[in-house]
């Protein structure tokens, strides 16, 4: 299921200002505020918006030494090396790269930490090497991308039967701020006939 011309047109708005309002965000897309409450709800549940954080200035909290680590990993353990090093409260990035390798950035209080945090059990297990590690010392540059991708997927699911929702636009009940999506109009009657006095309860449900 790909995000269409609305989705788009609330995600830009979203990336400019994570703060705004579901109002504020339907004044400046010239959507509904229903509307905007409804696509944020769908992309939220399907993955596609993970979750909203402040973006804190460089220059605003106390200094930390940053680095970057690059592991040369064997491949029968690199997964599970990745999953424990993103454990790590030290460690903000994980990324798996080419060549066999794992590039970590990590936050640090001092540039001694660094070498405590490289004798870390997870860089001392079998198969891993560190390759190089090093100090950052200037930030340029560090917010999330403002430019969204040309090619997104949202993993809607069924919330009666579980299947993959590939419309569109999906059957939907809406039940106060809760939204259920059905891949099928059998999978939104079936809900409803199960559930419909339980929703009843929580207020008048829509349907789409």
């Amino acid at each position: 299921m790909k995000p269409d011309t609305i989705d788009l047109r609330i995600l830009e708005a979203l990336m400019e200002d994570g703060r705004a309002s579901h109002r504020q965000i339907a004044r400046r897309t010239s959507l509904t505020t229903p509307t905007v409450s409804a696509r944020i709800a769908r992309m939220t549940k399907a993955g596609l918006i993970k979750k909203f954080v402040p973006v804190l200035s460089v220059d605003s909290v106390n200094p930390r030494v940053l680095s970057l680590v690059t592991l040369k990993v064997s491949s029968t353990v690199a997964e599970e090396v990745a999953r424990d090093l993103a454990l790590l409260r030290e460690v903000e990035d994980v990324y798996m790269t080419t060549g066999q390798g794992i590039t970590l950035k990590v936050a640090l209080d001092s540039p001694q930490g660094l070498q405590s945090f490289l004798k870390l059990s997870a860089l001392a297990k079998p198969g891993v090497d560190v390759t190089s590690s090093q100090i950052i010392t200037s930030v340029v540059k560090e917010e999330p991308s403002a430019l969204l991708p040309s090619a997104m997927t949202m993993n809607l699911k069924c919330d009666y039967c579980s299947e993959e929702v590939t419309r569109s636009r999906p059957y939907t009940v809406a039940v106060g701020s809760s939204h259920y999506y059905f891949c099928c109009r059998t999978c939104k009657k079936s809900y409803l006939d199960k559930y419909g006095p339980r929703l009843e309860k929580l207020g008048p449900a829509r349907t789409d």
